[in-house]
């Protein structure tokens, strides 16, 4: 079975978060993985999946405003296995400050084994008659643009309170 990227992306008035669930596939890669996992000292084979996964679930996205590559500013991610064990799988939370810009882009090197879906919970962010329809999933497509407004947060986006 191939690998499985599900991407969803949330636009926040000034932040982006990125959920990727990425199930791995079965065969040579996946042994590959294991195999780099189950080397570990016993404390660190957990940890040395988690970090592989998030890799590979991860590795081929961008996210840009404008043709510029955002920058994370925090990555979670969440290690299982499939309800039968047969397969590895993670969970990853990314998230980004959102800078002014007049298109958010979200593109993948392998469109093949990932989907991606999108919504604005009331930001007011994205352009949304412009922008596919939210919450559908979108197969075997190498980009994802939406078209942004403004912010409204205005100067409120840098402050930390």
């Amino acid at each position: 079975m191939p690998p499985v990227r599900t991407v969803v992306i949330q636009v926040e008035a000034c932040e982006v978060a990125l959920l990727v669930g990425y199930r791995a596939g079965n065969g040579e890669a996946e042994q590959t993985l294991l195999a780099r996992a189950t080397s570990q000292p016993k404390s660190r084979g957990l940890a040395a999946l988690r970090d592989a996964l998030a890799q590979r679930a991860l590795g081929p996205l961008t996210l840009s405003v404008d043709g510029a590559p955002l920058v994370p500013t925090s990555v979670q991610a969440k290690v299982g296995l499939e309800a039968d064990g047969a397969r590895a799988m993670v969970a990853v939370l990314v998230t980004y400050s959102l800078p002014p810009g007049s298109s958010l882009s979200l593109t993948t090197t392998d469109a093949r084994s990932t989907r991606i879906s999108w919504a604005d919970r009331d930001s007011g962010r994205v352009e949304i008659a412009t922008a596919p329809t939210q919450g559908r999933w979108f197969a075997g497509v190498a980009s994802m643009l939406l078209n942004l407004r403004p912010s409204s947060g205005g100067s409120a986006c840098g402050v930390h309170h």
